[in-house]
C-alpha cells in the first residue's frame, strides 16, 4: 500500500488531515485549470473548492494513483470553469504562464522560435472563440470531442475554430520578427 493508498483510506473516513493532505495534493491543479478558462482569482478559487468537495465527495468510487486523482480533480474543475461559463458567457481573457514554465521557447517552424511571453500575448488578444478551444486543447490536453462536450457545440466546429486560432496565432507571431 502506498502512501497515498493510505491517505485515500483516511480520507473515504472523513479524517481531516488526510482531507487536507488531499486537498494540498490537488488545489494547485484544480486552481490553475480554472483560472485558465475564468480568468478571475476569486471565481477560480470558488470553482476549486467546489471541484475537490464534489471530488471529495466521489471519493468511495475512486480508485487510481496520486496522479490519476489529482487530474480527475483537474478535470472536476475544468467542467465546473466551462458550466460558470456557460451560465455567465465569459470567456478566458488570459493564459498563465506558468502553464509553459519547462518550456523555455516554442518552436513552429524550422527557423522561428517564439518565448512563452510573445505566445502568451498572442492567445490573449485571438478572438474568444479561438482562444478558448486553443486554452482547453493544449493547456489543458482535452480531446477535440471533449472539448466539443463541454462547450457545447459541434466537434467540426472545435476542430475549425482550433485550426483558424493556431493560423491566426502563427500569422500574429510573425509581426514579432
Amino acid at each position: 500500500m502506498t502512501m497515498f493508498d493510505t491517505i485515500l483510506e483516511s480520507a473515504r473516513k472523513w479524517n481531516e488531515q488526510a482531507l487536507m493532505r488531499l486537498y494540498d495534493i490537488c488545489c494547485k491543479a484544480a486552481f490553475n485549470a480554472s483560472y485558465n478558462i475564468v480568468s478571475d482569482r476569486n471565481d477560480a478559487e470558488e470553482i476549486m473548492q467546489d471541484a475537490i468537495m464534489t471530488a471529495f465527495s466521489l471519493l468511495g468510487s475512486f480508485e487510481g494513483t496520486e496522479a490519476s486523482f489529482i487530474a480527475w480533480v483537474k478535470k472536476i474543475a475544468v467542467n465546473k470553469s466551462i458550466d460558470r461559463y456557460r451560465r455567465e458567457s465569459r470567456m478566458p481573457s488570459r493564459i498563465d504562464v506558468e502553464e509553459f514554465k519547462e518550456i523555455e521557447f516554442v518552436k513552429y517552424d524550422d527557423d522561428e522560435l517564439y518565448s512563452v511571453e510573445q505566445i502568451k500575448k498572442v492567445i490573449e488578444s485571438l478572438p474568444e472563440g479561438y482562444r478558448i478551444v486553443i486554452t482547453l486543447r493544449l493547456l489543458e490536453d482535452m480531446e477535440y470531442e471533449e472539448i466539443a462536450r463541454v462547450l457545447g457545440i459541434n466537434e467540426s466546429s472545435v476542430r475549425s475554430q482550433y485550426a483558424r486560432g493556431i493560423a491566426k496565432l502563427k500569422s500574429e507571431l510573425k509581426v514579432y520578427e
